[in-house]
């Protein structure tokens, strides 16, 4: 849930779910409360749902219930009602903040694995030359000095590495749920 957390706090940030409670605590509160349910998992599962599409329904049932428990609290005290759960519906602006996050995170422990993988098996220099060029942006010309290599060693160890790295993103999609080939167009798109 560690690829949620972050996505799902600056989705509550960015819509009226704000208005319910701090992002982060709503959040927390829907692991603690959503994750243990025995058998969140099983309708997960059963729904055919995108895993981020159900954890961000989940994060506005439960928002709701919270509202709806604070309503029936201020009701025994006398206090006045509050209407945030009215406007909790879908903010697109948030959603697509929640999107971005998401694939940031989800390609953000793609990396990260294809860095341990390659550091592992002695080739930390391939992750080098690729963080170096398509993370820094650096140019292969500016390389060639720094790293010692020819360009198109370079351009190979890139082409590894990012072959790599597309193959870890597609297995992580895949446990998403859904069409991974076209999660992953998702994905680039969103980060890009």
């Amino acid at each position: 849930m560690s690829r949620y957390a972050e996505p799902l706090a600056i989705y509550a940030a960015g819509s009226s779910l704000r208005e319910i409670a701090e992002p982060r605590d709503l959040v927390h509160g829907f692991f603690a409360h959503g994750l243990s349910s025995a058998d969140f998992f099983g309708r997960y599962l059963a729904s055919g749902m995108r895993m981020r599409r159900w954890l961000m329904n989940g994060l506005l049932l439960h928002a709701r219930s919270v509202v709806r428990d604070r309503t029936r609290h201020e009701r025994r005290e006398g206090t006045p009602l509050e209407s945030a759960a009215d406007r909790a519906d879908h903010d697109r602006t948030a959603e697509a903040a929640y999107n971005r996050a998401w694939a940031l995170a989800l390609l953000s422990e793609a990396c990260a694995s294809v860095e341990a993988s390659l550091v592992a098996e002695g080739r930390d220099r391939a992750w080098t030359v690729f963080r170096r060029h398509a993370i820094d942006g650096r140019s292969y010309l500016d390389l060639e000095a720094e790293l010692g290599l020819g360009r198109q060693q370079m351009a190979d160890l890139v082409r590894s590495v990012t072959k790599r790295l597309r193959v870890r993103v597609v297995e992580l999609l895949e446990d998403e749920g859904g069409d991974a080939a076209e999660d992953l167009l998702e994905v680039i798109r969103l980060v890009m």
